[in-house]
């Protein structure tokens, strides 16, 4: 899937250019990057702990709270991709491996002086090695196409609770009657988010908990954060 390299926001196949930068998407962001909705959740956590003590709330007992209802989500696109380039690379391990393990063993490459029980131990061992790793590659393989399966399925739903959301879900809805009295910023997303999160989870059952955080902090910041 195409990502934006400033905004961090993942777009639908065939997108090209990022609708809020401007710029072209790239296939997939760098490891760092992609943590970086990570970091800002931590941050918002930290801040949210602080202002429950400064309330005389136990911060602890707040953040076993927040920690149980939280989960994470990780991207089956860019798992799959993993698992391909794992496949690949244990494939030609295996298989390049393999056939050096054979010249070994056959004496084209003269490693051991004579045939002895030392050459047929080393042989036989590491060409056991590396037809596992042709095994492992196969495997890798077929996970891989398992989670390109999940990620269409992932991306329809995704795009599914969008159309809702946009239709049924306003910010106006999600704080009516939620703010009680003045509170720091920090405290206000965690009060939102856990309202979307019991409206959508009310509308559509037996949703992936890590996929909805994941679509709540995106769809969070169209709301709240980009105004």
């Amino acid at each position: 899937m195409p990502w934006c390299p400033v905004c961090k926001n993942e777009y639908r196949e065939g997108v090209k250019l990022c609708a809020e930068c401007q710029v072209e998407l790239v296939d997939r962001l760098e490891e760092e990057e992609t943590s970086e909705s990570e970091l800002e959740r931590q941050r918002r956590m930290e801040e949210y702990l602080r202002a429950m003590s400064a309330a005389g709330q136990d911060p602890e007992e707040t953040a076993a709270e927040k920690s149980e209802d939280y989960h994470a989500y990780r991207n089956s696109a860019l798992q799959a991709e993993d698992n391909r380039t794992s496949a690949y690379t244990l494939f030609l391990a295996g298989i390049l491996g393999f056939i050096l393990d054979v010249l070994v063993f056959t004496n084209t490459l003269p490693v051991f002086r004579s045939a002895d029980t030392t050459r047929y131990f080393v042989c036989g061992v590491m060409g056991a090695m590396f037809i596992l790793f042709v095994v492992f590659g196969v495997v890798s393989m077929r996970t891989s196409k398992i989670l390109l399966v999940k990620a269409q399925s992932e991306d329809s739903l995704l795009s599914e609770l969008e159309k809702w959301c946009r239709e049924n879900l306003s910010a106006e809805q999600i704080e009516s009657g939620l703010f009680e009295e003045e509170m720091p910023e920090e405290q206000k997303y965690f009060k939102r988010t856990d309202r979307m999160k019991e409206i959508i989870n009310n509308k559509f059952l037996n949703l992936d908990q890590g996929l909805l955080s994941h679509f709540i902090d995106e769809y969070y910041q169209e709301l709240f954060e980009n105004e």
